[in-house]
C-alpha cells in the first residue's frame, strides 16, 4: 500500500518540481556558428533587449523585396539556426524568414517561459519588419508561421499577436496541460504553469476569419502522439488540414518528407485572402 502511494506521488513531484527541465532543453551556439551563418546566407542578426537580457534572432532569405515574412521556431531541443540550411534548400525563395530562439537558447540570455517566449517573438517580429522597410505592425496578409513541436506553440502565440492566419506546423501538441497527462498518466494539467494551448490559439485564428494551417505529424511519433494533431484538426476543416506521415517520427519529418513540407510552405506562401 505504501509503495503504491509513493509511486503515485512521483509523477506529481516531477511535474511540480521539474517542469522547466521537462519542457525546455536549451543549447548555446558554438563559437563561430553565427558568423558562419552570416557568410552562408548573407543574413542579418536582429539584436534586442527584453526582460531576460540580450536576445538575438536571425533574418534570412529574400531581404530586398519579400513576398511574405515567416516566423520560424524550432522544438525544445533545437536552436533556430538548426533550420537555416534546411530553409536554404526547401523554403520559397520569394520570402524572408525570421528564425527566433527562446530565452536561454542560442545567443539569448535568460530562461524560457510562455510569456518570455511570446516577448521574444513579439519584439523580434517588429524589429524584423522595420529591417525589411515594413511598418512595425506588418500587414497580417504578408505574415506566415512555421514551427516544429514546442516551436509550433511559440509560432501560434506570434499568430495571436500579429493576426496571422496561415502557417505550417510539424508535430504540435494540443496543450502542455494535456501533455502532462501523456507524460505522467495522470490528470495533472492543473499543476502546469508553463501553459501553451495550441487548441485555444487555433480557435482564435478561426474566429478571426479565413485561414490555412497545414499540420504534418508522424504516426509513430515517440514524443507527441499523432492523436493530438488529429484533435487540433477535428472540427476545423475550414482552417486546418492534417497530413499524417505513416511511420513518421518526431524529429525527422522535415528530412524524410522534406519535399512535401516544402510544397506546403509554397502553398501557404502563395495563398491570399
Amino acid at each position: 500500500m505504501y509503495k503504491r502511494q509513493v509511486m503515485g506521488i512521483v509523477p506529481l513531484v516531477l511535474l511540480v518540481g521539474c517542469q522547466a527541465s521537462l519542457i525546455y532543453f536549451p543549447r548555446p551556439y558554438g563559437g563561430t556558428t553565427v558568423a558562419d551563418w552570416k557568410v552562408a546566407t548573407d543574413g542579418r542578426t536582429i539584436d534586442f533587449q527584453t526582460s531576460q537580457g540580450r536576445q538575438q534572432a536571425f533574418l534570412q532569405g529574400n531581404l530586398k523585396s519579400p513576398r511574405n515574412l515567416w516566423i520560424l521556431c524550432g522544438g525544445n531541443g533545437t536552436v533556430a539556426l538548426d533550420w537555416s540550411e534546411w530553409l536554404e534548400d526547401h523554403a520559397p525563395k520569394e520570402d524572408a524568414w525570421l528564425l527566433v530562439d527562446f530565452p536561454g537558447y542560442g545567443s539569448c540570455e535568460g530562461s524560457p517561459s510562455p510569456g518570455r517566449i511570446r516577448e521574444n517573438v513579439k519584439t523580434a517580429v517588429r524589429l524584423a519588419a522595420l529591417e525589411l522597410g515594413w511598418p512595425e505592425h506588418p500587414d497580417p496578409k504578408r505574415m506566415r508561421f512555421f514551427g516544429h513541436s514546442l516551436g509550433a506553440a511559440a509560432c501560434l502565440m506570434g499568430a495571436s499577436e500579429f493576426g496571422m492566419q496561415r502557417g505550417v506546423m510539424i508535430a504540435p501538441f494540443t496543450s502542455t496541460m494535456e501533455m502532462s497527462r501523456v507524460m505522467t498518466g495522470m490528470p495533472l494539467g492543473f499543476l502546469v504553469w508553463h501553459r501553451f494551448d495550441n487548441a485555444a490559439r487555433l480557435e482564435e485564428l478561426a474566429a478571426r476569419g479565413a485561414g490555412e494551417v497545414i499540420i504534418f505529424h508522424g504516426t509513430d511519433d515517440e514524443a507527441i502522439p499523432v492523436a493530438m494533431s488529429r484533435e487540433l484538426a477535428a472540427g476545423r476543416k475550414d482552417s486546418v488540414r492534417l497530413i499524417e506521415i505513416p511511420g513518421g517520427r518526431h524529429n525527422t519529418i522535415q528530412m524524410t518528407n522534406g519535399d512535401e513540407v516544402a510544397e506546403a510552405l509554397e502553398e501557404v506562401g502563395r495563398s491570399a485572402e
